[in-house]
């Protein structure tokens, strides 16, 4: 990411965390995985957002949650920085969205030279969570279940190029198993 974009997602991070917003989520979600206990509870962090994009895209919202957790342990403001050696572009906020998979969804122009506004945007935990579960359910739609959750870890290029994570997918399964049984 170039230097004026990240410090123009920094300074958009810092002041959304001063009006409270960067960790804003239905009935107050704390960081901590796994939600608030009592009545009315929500089932784990996000739940609100979760809800909303699972049901809207068909997914379910334990492997929404699921990816959620091990991509970010539910942190909005979590950046991973690009690795060109490894061919792996930056990703950003709750589900780690790369780039070039908000240009796929339309929201970037040029995911190469993408914009501190559109970074920005992206990091906004309602549509990272809608780009995020639209990315599952992309793969979900034409792969069967481990496959599909490789794909939204490695991309589709990094796994027909023989990339797996199986790492990644064991523990999504962990994070989902205990997700459904809630």
């Amino acid at each position: 990411m170039p230097p004026i974009a990240a410090a123009a997602v920094a300074l958009l991070l810092g002041l959304l965390a001063l009006l409270g917003l960067a960790k804003k989520a239905q009935g107050g979600v704390p960081d901590a995985p796994g939600g608030v206990s009592g009545p009315g509870a929500a089932r784990w962090p996000y739940s609100d957002l979760i809800e909303r994009w699972a049901s809207f895209y068909g997914v379910e919202e334990a492997l929404v949650a699921a990816h959620m957790k091990v991509e970010s342990s539910f942190n909005p403001n979590a950046i991973n920085p690009e690795d060109p050696a490894l061919d792996y572009d930056s990703s950003y906020g709750l589900l780690q969205v790369q780039l070039a998979v908000a240009q796929d969804f339309g929201v970037v122009k040029d995911y190469k030279h993408a914009t501190a506004a559109e970074i920005a945007w992206l990091m906004v935990p309602s549509n990272n969570v809608k780009v995020g579960t639209w990315n599952i359910e992309r793969w979900q739609s034409r792969y069967a279940w481990e496959i599909a959750v490789q794909m939204y870890n490695v991309g589709e290029r990094g796994y027909l190029n023989g990339r797996r994570n199986t790492a990644y997918l064991n523990k999504v399964r962990e994070a989902y198993n205990v997700y459904s049984a809630r």
